[in-house]
């Protein structure tokens, strides 16, 4: 059996923002909210309450605090990637009249973060974002994008690959896409990495999945379960896709686990608000071919 998952699904600016999360489910939005009005310098709530609206994709509510993070220290990496990582979220549900000033002024906090800590990917790794996916008269630029994938490659080989996996993936440059996959799996067979960003480890996961070698699906399946472990409603690549592609990479070792994982993506698919016709058709396919 062999089938080609295709990584990406190209859509109008869709931007993939990681925050290192401090935020608990414990520490109620209320509770934060009442440490806040006893201490408004306290950067470390601040943060987690950012996270917690920026977790019900609240942004304009999320981008207020990060706003507060800032004006306490304007010369803090961290604090400028958050809130322009977080414009550039915004950017993505506001009105058109609005999309521009919140693009420049999320290019502008992460341009600035990324001048200020010349080793922080994921300024950089937003960056790439915006300006691969934002069209030129927004503000896209395709060559500033590959300066900062190879920035990303001088930092840490692994995410510049898969920045320059994902700049080509965009630009749907089939031999370019082929040639990094090589690379990600050359990189990763010499130096495992498991990832914090959890868009990662699903494209990981997915290259590796598509690979028929023993050795390279067994390695999949634990950079797909560690996607479902870091789940999050700001994940990009839904719970239904990552049990199929768990699925299909256990049938093709000849795993029983493949019936549990394509019974889970069908659950889920099934039961999704918005429903991806394709994949449904993929996990039907593979449904009869794991209970023949």
């Amino acid at each position: 059996m062999s089938i080609r998952i295709s990584i990406f699904y190209i859509v109008p600016v869709v931007l993939l923002i990681f925050v290192p999360s401090l935020f608990s489910q414990t520490n109620s939005l209320d509770s934060l909210i009442s440490v806040y009005k006893s201490d408004e310098q306290n950067p470390t709530n601040i943060i987690n309450i950012g996270e917690a609206y920026a977790s019900e994709k609240r942004w304009d509510l999320a981008i207020n605090f990060y706003e507060k993070l800032v004006r306490i220290d304007p010369n803090n990496s961290d604090y400028l990637y958050r809130l322009g990582g977080t414009q550039a979220a915004y950017s993505e549900v506001v009105s058109k009249f609005k999309v521009l000033p919140l693009i420049n002024n999320a290019k502008r906090n992460l341009i600035k973060s990324a001048s200020l800590d010349k080793k922080h990917i994921y300024s950089r790794w937003v960056l790439v974002q915006i300006l691969t996916e934002v069209p030129q008269i927004l503000g896209g630029n395709k060559d500033d994008a590959q300066d900062y994938c190879h920035e990303i490659l001088k930092i840490s080989k692994v995410h510049g690959l898969l920045s320059y996996h994902y700049f080509h993936g965009f630009q749907s440059n089939e031999k370019k896409i082929i040639e990094f996959e090589k690379k990600i799996i050359d990189s990763l067979s010499s130096n495992l990495v498991l990832f914090d960003f959890n868009y990662f480890n699903f494209v990981v996961g997915k290259i590796l999945a598509n690979q028929n070698h023993k050795e390279y699906n067994n390695l999949a399946i634990k950079y797909l379960e560690r996607y479902i472990r870091k789940y999050s409603s700001v994940d990009r690549f839904s719970l239904d896709e990552t049990y199929y592609l768990l699925a299909y990479t256990n049938f093709k070792l000849g795993s029983e686990n493949s019936r549990h994982y394509i019974k889970l993506s069908k659950e889920v698919s099934m039961n999704s608000k918005k429903r991806n016709y394709s994949l449904i058709k993929k996990i039907d396919e593979l449904y009869k071919l794991i209970n023949k």
